[in-house]
C-alpha cells in the first residue's frame, strides 16, 4: 500500500501523545486524523468516514478503548486497530488481542516501533484483499512452503495460509486475523531467533536499531545465511494445523519466561508466544524446539469447537 494513500485516525485523550503521533505518521506520508473521544471516533465511521487503520489507547475518558475495539469489529466493514496500552495492563491487552486488536504497543512508546506496526499492518490489509479473490472455492488443502529469512515475505505468507478459512466455513473474519497474527509471531521467531539464533535480549539491551543491526549481520554470516524456515499446513473440514520449523540448533522452551506473569509480559521474548497462545486451540514444540506445531480447531456459529 502506498503511504499517502492510507488514512489513519489516532484516539488519545492526552494531547502530547496524539501531537507526537499525528506528527511521527504525518512525516511518513500518512493522512492522519487526531481524536481524543472514543464517541465522536463511532460517530465519524457510522457517518460514512473512511479509514484504514485506528490507533488508540485503552484509557479514554469515557468508552474505553477495548468497547471501541469491539464497536468497530461489529461495523459491516471493520478496520483494523492498533491498541496503546499502559505498563502492566496485562488483562487489558489480552482481551484486546482477543476482541481482534492487529497489534499492542505499550506506553511509553518508541515512535519507530509504532510506524513499524502501522506499516505492518497496513501492508496485511491490502495483501489481504489481493489473497480473499478465489479462496471461496476451496475445499481442502495441503501444502509446504520453504522460505529464506527475509522479514518482507512474512505478512504474504501468513495470509496465504490464512486466506482459506473463512470461506471454507473454518472460522469468522476476526479469528482468521488473529491466526494469521500468531503466524507472522511464529515465523518471525523461527526465522530470527531460529535459524539466524538472535537472543531476545539483544532487543532487550540495544533496542530495535541494535537487534535490525543484528539481524543484517547474520544474513550475510556463512554460518546462517543458507538457513530455511520450512511450513507446512493442512486445512479440512474440522481443523487447519500449521507446522514451522527452523534450521537453527533450537532451544529450551521450557526456559521461556511466562508471558502471562506482568513482570514478563511486555518483554519482547515473551510477547510472540502469548499472542500464539491465545489465538491458537493446540501449540506444541518438538523434542528439539526448533519446530512448533499449531492447530485451530472449526468454529461453529456459537462460538463452540
Amino acid at each position: 500500500m502506498i503511504n499517502n494513500e492510507a488514512k489513519i485516525l489516532v484516539v488519545d485523550d492526552e494531547e502530547v501523545i496524539r501531537y507526537s503521533l499525528q506528527k511521527k505518521l504525518s512525516r511518513l506520508g500518512y493522512k492522519v486524523i487526531s481524536m481524543e473521544k472514543a464517541e465522536d471516533v463511532l460517530y465519524l465511521l457510522k457517518n460514512g468516514e473512511k479509514v484504514d487503520l485506528v490507533i488508540t489507547d485503552i484509557k479514554l475518558r469515557k468508552m474505553d478503548g477495548i468497547e471501541l475495539l469491539r464497536r468497530i469489529h461489529g461495523l459491516d466493514d471493520p478496520i483494523p486497530v492498533l491498541i496503546i496500552t499502559g505498563h502492566g495492563n496485562v488483562e487489558d491487552a489480552i482481551r484486546a488481542l482477543r476482541y481482534g486488536a492487529s497489534d499492542f504497543i505499550r506506553k511509553p512508546f518508541d515512535i519507530n516501533d509504532v510506524a513499524s506496526s502501522v506499516r505492518v499492518i497496513l501492508n496485511r490489509k491490502h495483501e489481504k484483499k489481493i489473497a480473499e479473490r478465489f479462496a471461496r472455492f476451496v475445499v481442502y488443502e495441503k501444502g509446504c512452503y520453504r522460505i529464506p529469512v527475509d522479514e518482507s515475505i512474512i505478512n504474504a505468507i501468513s495470509y496465504n495460509l490464512t486466506k482459506n478459512l473463512v470461506p471454507t466455513g473454518l472460522c469468522n473474519n476476526t479469528t482468521a486475523e488473529n491466526i494469521s497474527l500468531a503466524l507472522q509471531e511464529a515465523i518471525s521467531n523461527a526465522m530470527f531467533h531460529g535459524c539466524l539464533e538472535i537472543s531476545s535480549s539483544i532487543r532487550e539491551e540495544l533496542g530495535i536499531k541494535g537487534y535490525n543491526d543484528e539481524i543484517e549481520k547474520r544474513k550475510v554470516d556463512e554460518k546462517y545465511a543458507n538457513r530455511r524456515v520450512t511450513i507446512t499446513y493442512e486445512l479440512n473440514n474440522d481443523y487447519v494445523e500449521y507446522t514451522i520449523e527452523d534450521e537453527g540448533a533450537g532451544f529450551d522452551y521450557n526456559s521461556l519466561p511466562d508471558p502471562r506473569d506482568p513482570e514478563n509480559f511486555f518483554r519482547n521474548s515473551g510477547r510472540g508466544l502469548l499472542i500464539i497462545r491465545i489465538h491458537l486451540d493446540e501449540v506444541i514444540w518438538n523434542e528439539k524446539g526448533n519446530a512448533l506445531r499449531l492447530r485451530k480447531y472449526r468454529v461453529d456459529r456459537n462460538g463452540a469447537h
